[in-house]
């Protein structure tokens, strides 16, 4: 099993970040990595396309396996023969604001391979998605 992770401080609230995280039909507005399609609530599946940088878009369908308002999003997802889960959390910090952080964890014959292949790349995707999540939540507070 290996793992990707990429966090950053976001000078809003937990509740206004998730409104943000949560809003999928606003992510053409401000986020490169992903597009989704879908109800976001425990047992359901949701269609999602995923733009890592330099990579070709891929398709997926994760299903939604933890939705905890304010703290955190979980799905898990099948492609490739490799097993993925991501998981969106979302911690407070003093003065009111948030630490966001994405974290995928891989596994599957084929993961340690395709991580160190593709670390560099997917952690740039998950940096690029948390400054866009961070400016859009910073216009909304």
């Amino acid at each position: 099993m290996t793992e990707v992770a990429a966090g950053i401080d976001v000078p809003a609230t937990p509740a206004t970040v998730w409104e943000v995280l949560t809003d999928v039909s606003a992510y053409p507005r401000w986020n490169t990595l992903l597009s989704v399609r879908g109800e976001l609530a425990v047992g359901e599946t949701v269609d999602a396309r995923l733009s890592v940088p330099g990579l070709p878009t891929v398709s997926f369908a994760p299903e939604i396996t933890v939705f905890d308002p304010q703290r955190e999003l979980r799905w898990q997802s099948s492609l490739f023969s490799v097993d993925a889960e991501h998981r969106f959390l979302l911690e407070p910090t003093t003065g009111g604001g948030c630490r966001f952080v994405q974290r995928e964890t891989i596994d599957g014959p084929l993961a340690a391979r395709l991580v160190d292949r593709f670390d560099r790349r997917l952690v740039r995707g998950f940096e690029q998605m948390n400054v866009g999540l961070r400016r859009r939540a910073t216009e909304l507070q």
